[in-house]
């Protein structure tokens, strides 16, 4: 079985200044160093999988295709390619609820379908109390990183952290 680091996007790889104007030619990364670090990862024998809500399509501010070119620039200034990128395009207040969206974990499960994922040896990088929920039910180990919200947490990630540095730290030490 694989291990994986299964990763949203936005506010996780993709900076807040992006929204909600998320084409091609706005992407901006969180921080300098993530590709070193994704790089580093992937040596490590971890799939890299990203796993995203993008409701902003149901709700017509930009389309599936201006979806993809936002991750091709994305890879393109990562200088680094994703194992698998799945996204929901649901939104509940404009199409009916639909199980891929997170905090439901159908996509995780797709993708340990897809790539016979052991969850268990593997991390998940949220910046959400619904991404936690998904990743928890799902039996990974969760890192909430560069959350605003701690003080509304009703569920608790299995570390909290500022910066992609600390998320290497954390998966390193643990392999």
């Amino acid at each position: 079985m694989q291990k994986a680091i299964f990763i949203d996007r936005d506010w996780t790889i993709t900076n807040e200044e992006c929204y909600p104007d998320f084409f091609a030619e706005n992407v901006e990364l969180m921080e300098d160093n993530i590709w070193k670090i994704l790089k580093k990862l992937k040596k490590s024998w971890y799939l890299i999988i990203v796993i995203t809500n993008q409701a902003w399509i149901d709700k017509w501010y930009y389309t599936e295709k201006d979806f993809w070119e936002f991750m091709e620039e994305t890879e393109k200034q990562l200088d680094f390619k994703f194992d698998k990128i799945y996204f929901c395009p649901y939104h509940p207040e404009y199409s009916w609820k639909y199980p891929c969206r997170k905090p439901d974990n159908w996509m995780i499960l797709q993708a340990q379908k897809d790539f016979n994922i052991d969850l268990e040896k593997s991390f998940m990088i949220w910046d959400s109390l619904k991404d936690i929920k998904a990743g928890k039910k799902s039996q990974a180990k969760t890192i909430l990183y560069n959350s605003k919200n701690l003080d509304k947490l009703e569920i608790n990630p299995d570390y909290i952290v500022k910066s992609w540095q600390e998320i290497k730290k954390i998966i390193l030490d643990t392999n």
